[in-house]
């Protein structure tokens, strides 16, 4: 037997063997069962809400909330339901109508509990609608965690920092609900 052909002989025995080897199986998630808490740096990473400190003011707020998850125009479409095990992308346009101008930033509310987005995004068709080209980038864009918002009924809202970041508009709540995905039948 050449080198060679003993080489060869030797890796398909030790694939062979390989074969033998159980993988590890990972059952799925028991839906009945709770979620486990988010990890510490999941928490971590929603970026810091700007309206903590500022007094909340009496005029409309001008706001769309286009999408919660998967629910798009959650305001208006309900009942507005996202599966729970997923991130949360909020995604909207705020601006300070008082002012005609750009908010400072735009906050989004959980039950109470503020997050920060990005604020900024390309809006085009804001600019459009009220025919000022100031309002061009008000678009905002906020990303929670997956687990942080728990199953159950929630209620989300908008918070448009004025212009002059001395207080904010804030929207009527928005319910919600994050459940559990219905198992696909085949």
């Amino acid at each position: 037997m050449t080198a060679r052909a003993m080489t060869l002989c030797v890796l398909a025995v030790l694939a062979l063997s390989a074969c033998d080897k159980p993988k590890p199986r990972h059952p799925p998630p028991d839906p009945m069962e709770a979620a486990p808490p988010p990890p510490a740096q999941a928490l971590a990473a929603t970026l810091p809400a700007l309206s903590g400190g500022l007094h909340k003011r009496s005029e409309f707020a001008r706001f769309s909330l286009d999408t919660i998850g998967r629910a798009v125009d959650p305001a208006n479409r309900q009942p507005a339901v996202i599966p729970a095990g997923e991130p949360i992308a909020l995604s909207g346009f705020g601006l300070d109508e008082v002012a005609k101008r750009p908010a400072k930033g735009v906050d989004v509310v959980i039950d109470g509990t503020a997050y920060g987005s990005t604020y900024g995004a390309p809006r085009p068709d804001v600019a459009a609608y009220f025919k000022s080209p100031a309002l061009a980038a008000v678009g905002f864009k906020a990303q929670l965690p997956a687990g942080l918002v728990p199953v159950g009924d929630h209620q989300a809202a908008v918070r448009v920092i004025a212009a002059d970041g001395k207080g904010y508009f804030e929207s009527p709540p928005i319910p919600f609900t994050v459940q559990f995905s219905e198992p696909k039948r085949h």
